[in-house]
């Protein structure tokens, strides 16, 4: 067996139990385990307080994110294409 170490500034009080912490399953974090720890009715919401979105407003979601992605995306490709550009007129 294994000696657990004894300290000498150790009183013996518990600052935080983590006997009922267990182990995540790394394949698959969000199964259901046997003691209810990670159970699937606690993670989801009720669909009283989800709210639902029509086609046309999620349609207008991810336009405005594609949009702001692509104009960050132009911005670091704009400003590669200047530096490649001065690199070259300056090595002529």
């Amino acid at each position: 067996m294994k000696q657990q170490k004894t300290y000498d500034d150790d009183d013996g009080r518990t600052i935080a139990d983590m006997s009922g912490v267990q182990r995540s399953n790394l394949f698959l974090p969000r199964s259901l385990k046997k003691n209810g720890t990670f159970s699937k009715q606690e993670e989801q919401p009720d669909d009283a307080t989800q709210e639902q979105f029509t086609n046309r407003q999620r349609r207008i979601a991810v336009g405005g994110a594609l949009t702001a992605a692509l104009l960050i995306a132009g911005a670091f490709i704009g400003a590669g294409a200047i530096v490649i550009a001065l690199l070259t007129f300056i090595w002529q």
